[in-house]
């Protein structure tokens, strides 16, 4: 583990921290609002680069979430502490309230592992200058200098700006971080998970000596990290990986959950209940919860809450077509309520490929409910 105060990389972190408290910053960096490993380390890898590259900028990578809530990404938190990057040193989103006042301060926007605003950053979308992503693009924002490649992970491009590009030496804990990512977002760079890619196996070939590590046991403990749910209610779980997303009029909210739903309807007889009020309390038209489970082997579920008969009757027709849909019987004694229940047939269809497509498909709906 890095000496926590000798750091370059806490150096860099508490540096940015501290400047953006009362000057402008060139570029704020930051990824998706679900806040997971890629996006946080994406954010801080493509801010160094920005910060200490050739023609330097004043750059701040920004963590898009409350610092509280940073509690529930388990993986992120474990992956810092291997690193000895000191999470107070990071920059979260309620660390200069209102927005409005850090965004005057705001020359220009880089987004990482995304390429559409949400939530409050909608308004400042002519900030957009660069965008560095994996999902599908969604062609916004023509003024951005654009890295939208469909390799496995963002934190892949990242490290390729930071070998071929920087031309300077990459810090321990930076290239721990950015393998970090990679590994949990290509399954361990298992080709039999369908994620990786060479460019994946190239940039985590060159980072592996500079971390010093053994790979397969840094993918276990990650992993390890991310499934951590013990300490964890209803609301934690729809929270801690969460993305929302406008389909048309539509709001839509996809939380991933590492947990069958079988189990969770066990686990929490008021399941159905929470997801409706969670609903309620982010406005939800709809709000989906993708479940996963990896042991005895790996399989996938999906819960389902609309506000409106109609809308449910839409969704459904989408979800049936794309994901072969089986009913789950709650067990006795629960409540389904208004939420429906189901096995994901279709395995490979995950939260990062549904987007797209319900994106497609409510463009083209007048919808009225």
């Amino acid at each position: 583990m890095a000496n926590k105060t000798k750091d370059p990389l806490n150096l860099f972190l508490s540096d940015a921290r501290s400047r953006a408290k009362a000057h402008d910053i060139d570029m704020l960096v930051f990824g998706n609002e679900a806040a997971d490993l890629d996006s946080v380390v994406s954010a801080i890898g493509l801010a160094w680069v920005l910060g200490t590259g050739q023609k330097p900028c004043v750059a701040l990578p920004l963590i898009p979430i409350k610092r509280d809530d940073f509690r529930l990404k388990t993986e992120s938190r474990w992956v810092l502490s291997q690193t000895g990057v000191d999470a107070e040193n990071l920059f979260f989103l309620d660390d200069i309230q209102p927005l409005d006042r850090l965004m005057s301060r705001v020359r220009e926007f880089a987004l990482v592992d995304h390429n559409r605003l949400t939530n409050g950053f909608s308004k400042y979308k002519e900030k957009v200058m660069r965008i560095m992503d994996h999902h599908e693009d969604l062609k916004l924002y023509p003024n951005a200098l654009r890295r939208i490649e469909p390799v496995g992970s963002c934190a892949t491009l990242v490290g390729e700006e930071l070998i071929h590009g920087s031309g300077g030496e990459i810090p321990r804990s930076l290239a721990t971080l950015l393998l970090g990512a990679i590994l949990i977002d290509t399954v361990n760079l298992d080709p039999e998970a369908g994620r990786v890619t060479p460019r994946d196996h190239a940039v985590a070939k060159h980072l592996h000596p500079i971390a010093g590590l053994e790979t397969d046991s840094f993918y276990r403990g990650i992993r390890a990290a991310k499934s951590d749910i013990s300490e964890m209610n209803t609301r934690d779980l729809l929270r801690r990986d969460c993305k929302t997303f406008r389909f048309n009029k539509v709001s839509c909210t996809v939380a991933s959950v590492p947990l069958a739903l079988e189990q969770w309807m066990v686990r929490d007889n008021g399941l159905a209940k929470g997801i409706e009020s969670y609903a309620g309390e982010i406005q939800a038209d709809i709000l989906m919860t993708m479940n996963t489970q990896r042991t005895p082997e790996f399989s996938r579920g999906i819960a389902v809450f609309c506000k409106s008969p109609v809308l449910y009757t839409t969704i459904f027709a989408i979800l049936t077509f794309n994901l072969d849909l089986e009913i789950i019987s709650p067990p006795q004694g629960f409540n389904c309520r208004n939420v429906h229940f189901y096995r994901q047939g279709n395995l490979n269809l995950s939260r990062k490929k549904l987007e797209p497509i319900l994106d497609r498909y409510f463009s083209n709906l007048e919808l009225t409910y």
